[in-house]
């Protein structure tokens, strides 16, 4: 009984506990946004060792997005592994998405541009918010790891994107930092006329952060050098002070010492810019730098005919740029380039194949359609035919029918006449006594035989009715009014109403309706 008691309690305990990391996580999750330091003293009070599955993916997530954010040093992509393993199975999905950005980041950080370049295409494909603010984040990303790797064409698609994004979002520092970045592309491809125009810009935009807007300073005297050569040295050198003043390190200070010593030298102040670029050649630990300096160093020990320590710097600029290969690393660029070339392959054979396939189903389901309608159409058809057919029949039974009460009607009014005519010539030879006997025998026996069939038939038909009804049937055939109708049966024209009511509630309606219209 303790035992049971002790487990009950143990996962009582462990459940609380997940509960309050993941309640932890999604109050991390939110601060995200708005504060990263807080976000970060949340996850702080979460031990990672305790989650698993899901929570230790979001925590994974999480931190390195947070550690990004904040500047700290990302050394291992152990992290956002656990959060791509969790969600990388999942095809779409904001977290899929977000945990390869997190991956992306912790290269960035680890300085690994060709992993980071890939991690992040995955990251730009999963995302199905294009308009999102971490999709702009991704693309700005990739567009400086572009950059920093030479591949100047790509980070001018990826700023320009950027540029486009954060200004629909409203974020103008971001939008401003992104068309900064295009410059420096513009500057890095030697096209100085458009990199010029966004530096002078960027000088006087208050969204540009001060040490940017400093940087432009500097941009902008390379860029006049490299318009005008030495013909706006004094400009130059103005920007070039402009950018010492505000600088707080030596590796800026070297950049702007070995730029001022270009100038000077332009302006033949060759002492000067002997000083200036041996300071930025000392104080800088920045190989592009130092060879910069040490070509102008140079060229101004040549001009002053010190030819030891021109070919001193000679040899410094071969040596540097020796070193400065082997870190670029060449091949290593190309195989990028042909790596990401072939991603955006990947990419359109994808989307052409999931165009093909969506055409392929909405034909299908055109087809379907078609052929749906078709047999609609067909079965109306055979429809409409089938009760044509079905009415022509109808149709054919009633003229069938109407010709053969027709013919039926025309061989009773023969019996009825035939009756009649009987009926007369008997009464005739009974009023007229002069008759012989014997004559009129003959005339009621040739009559009773000419005329025995038509009588039986007319009988049959009428089945209970008395003779004196069928009289008043033929009489009204034949065409007499009541009075003439009331001499020939001697009766009277009231006990002919009588007849005919007796006569309607023996037949049918519709037969009643053949000899008599009421």
């Amino acid at each position: 009984m303790k035992k049971q008691t002790l487990f009950l309690i143990l996962v009582l305990v462990l459940c609380s506990c997940a509960g309050s990391s993941m309640k932890e996580l999604k109050s991390a999750e939110q601060a995200l946004e708005s504060s990263p330091v807080e976000a970060g003293r949340i996850l702080d009070n979460v031990n990672p060792e305790n989650l698993s599955g899901r929570q230790a993916a979001l925590y994974g997530l999480l931190r390195t997005r947070v550690d990004y954010i904040t500047g700290k040093d990302i050394e291992s992509d152990s992290l956002a592994r656990i959060a791509t393993d969790y969600w990388g199975s999942r095809r779409k999905g904001r977290y899929n998405a977000m945990s390869w950005t997190a991956l992306g980041f912790a290269y960035s950080s680890m300085e690994r541009d060709a992993e980071a370049i890939f991690t992040l295409l995955k990251a730009k494909e999963l995302y199905k918010d294009t308009l999102s603010r971490d999709y702009a984040d991704v693309v700005s990303l990739l567009g400086r790891h572009f950059l920093r790797r030479g591949l100047y064409e790509e980070a001018e698609n990826a700023f320009s994107e950027s540029r486009i994004l954060y200004h629909n979002l409203g974020d103008k520092r971001l939008e401003s930092f992104s068309e900064y970045n295009l410059g420096k592309v513009y500057f890095e491809q030697k096209d100085y006329r458009k990199a010029q125009g966004i530096m002078e810009r960027k000088l006087t935009d208050i969204n540009l952060e001060p040490a940017y807007r400093n940087n432009c300073n500097l941009y902008m005297a390379h860029i006049l050098n490299g318009i005008y050569n030495m013909e706006r040295a004094r400009e130059e050198l103005n920007y070039v002070n402009a950018y010492i003043a505000r600088c707080n390190n030596d590796e800026d200070l070297s950049a702007g010492y070995a730029m001022k010593g270009i100038a000077l030298y332009y302006l033949h102040e060759n002492d000067s810019s002997f000083i200036y670029l041996e300071r930025a050649h000392r104080l800088s630990n920045d190989l592009p730098t130092k060879i910069f300096a040490v070509k102008g160093l140079e060229q101004v020990a040549t001009q002053v005919r010190q030819f030891q320590a021109a070919w001193n710097a000679e040899m410094l600029n071969k040596q540097y740029q020796q070193e400065l290969d082997a870190l670029s690393n060449e091949s290593e660029i190309t195989q990028i380039r042909l790596q990401y070339n072939d991603e955006i392959q990947q990419h359109k054979f994808k989307a052409r194949m999931s165009r093909l396939v969506l055409y392929i189903i909405l034909l299908l389901i055109v087809f379907i359609a078609a052929i749906v309608i078709f047999n609609i159409q067909r079965d109306r058809r055979r429809e409409a035919y089938y009760l044509k057919k079905y009415d022509d029949q109808i149709q054919k039974q009633i003229e069938e029918k109407t010709n053969s009460d027709g013919n039926r009607l025309l061989e009773a009014c023969d019996a009825f006449r035939t009756g009649i005519a009987f009926n007369l010539v008997n009464d005739i030879a009974m009023q007229h006594r002069s008759f012989r006997q014997e004559e009129r025998d003959v005339v009621v026996h040739d009559i009773n035989l000419y005329f025995a069939s038509p009588i039986a038939l007319l009988r049959a038909e009428m089945g209970k009715v008395s003779q004196q009804e069928i009289n008043l049937i033929f009489c009204t055939l034949l065409g007499f009014d009541q009075e003439m109708t009331a001499d020939i049966m001697c009766t009277s024209r009231s006990n002919l109403r009588s007849i005919k009511s007796r006569l309607k509630s023996k037949i049918s309606a519709d037969t009643f309706s053949l000899y008599f219209k009421e």
